[in-house]
């Protein structure tokens, strides 16, 4: 078991004006053998965040450290945070049976010749058991699989490794809704016997309720609110959860058909995404939010003070300056 920490970890890409900040300043703990979720619409960085964490994207400035140990400096063949992208079809060589692409991941330290073969082969079996895929398919190639299969692999390739933590980014979103389930049933089973330390990203905020034991909600570049799963959702303490949380559709109370839906203020129903080459100043969330000074008088203060400063200090370290209780949501199904 091991803890993961993001630790103030930005990433920048280009240079000036044409600078773009995809993750700024964000700081997240993955307890050591639980499931954080990390949710946000596209382009917030949560998959940024990720691929800095096995060295796909560049460190700014911050620390990612795995049981206090930069993870940069981590040297050896063995990588101890893997990862397991969204489109497993473009992770695996369509030319290497799903055998071979498993086995080129088991660290090398294992006996060689025909018992080492062979050990290899009893080590790929098991694997592939172990995510409910029959062992006799490792002779395939990718292309004769489905996409959950796939994804099967990918994340059987992954546990090859022997890694200490596994990263997740959203990979039930490429696959039919009636595969999702059965592959969350797997990994939730492989989390549980495993006791992996697992960060699971997704949109999905009724998969991530499935999964995690906590939750983080990260919007343009930053982490806005986080904290166990079933008190963010319950309780959001940040408008743009809140939003998130109203934006799935709800099988327990539906609207009724001679109520049509509050309108929206024009000023939100007009409001422009920010630029996240030009954050706005003060709370980033302001321009899009219904609590905040488009639709509050004498709420400026979240144009011009950042409310990340103080976010320790409050309820889920929201990143808001008018946090205050909601009534509870509808409960979410996956």
């Amino acid at each position: 078991m091991s803890e993961l920490v993001f630790d103030q970890v930005s990433v920048r890409y280009g240079a000036r004006h044409h600078a773009l900040t995809a993750v700024d300043g964000a700081s997240l703990t993955v307890p050591s053998g639980q499931v954080v979720g990390l949710v946000g619409e596209s382009g917030s960085g949560k998959s940024t965040l990720a691929r800095a964490a096995v060295g796909l994207a560049p460190v700014s400035t911050g620390r990612i450290l795995l049981d206090g140990s930069d993870v940069r400096r981590l040297r050896g063949r063995r990588r101890p945070v893997q990862m397991v992208f969204q489109d497993p079809y473009s992770s695996l060589d369509p030319r290497m049976s799903i055998g071979d692409s498993i086995a080129e991941a088991l660290p090398r330290a294992r006996p060689r010749g025909l018992r080492g073969k062979a050990v290899r082969r009893a080590e790929v079996a098991r694997l592939l058991a172990q995510v409910n895929l029959d062992p006799e398919r490792a002779v395939l190639l990718p292309g004769q699989l489905s996409g959950g299969q796939r994804q099967r692999v990918a994340v059987a390739r992954a546990l090859a490794g022997q890694p200490q933590v596994v990263i997740a980014d959203e990979i039930t979103s490429a696959l039919d809704v009636s595969v999702q389930g059965t592959v969350l049933n797997m990994l939730s089973d492989v989390q549980r016997q495993l006791n992996l330390t697992m960060l699971f990203i997704s949109h999905n905020l009724a998969v991530v309720r499935y999964l995690s034991d906590h939750i983080a909600v990260m919007y343009l570049g930053r982490i806005v609110e986080a904290g166990p799963t079933e008190e963010v959702l319950a309780d959001p303490r940040h408008p743009y959860t809140r939003d998130l949380l109203a934006a799935v559709p709800s099988r327990t109370s539906p609207a009724p058909a001679d109520r049509p839906p509050a309108p929206e203020p024009a000023a939100l129903a007009a409001a422009e995404p920010a630029d996240p080459h030009h954050p706005p100043p003060g709370c980033r969330y302001h321009p899009r939010c219904p609590a905040g000074p488009l639709v509050h008088a004498g709420r400026d203060l979240c144009r011009t003070s950042d409310p990340a400063e103080g976010a320790g200090r409050r309820p889920h370290h929201a990143a808001c300056h008018f946090t205050t209780p909601v009534p509870p949501s509808p409960s979410l199904r996956p």
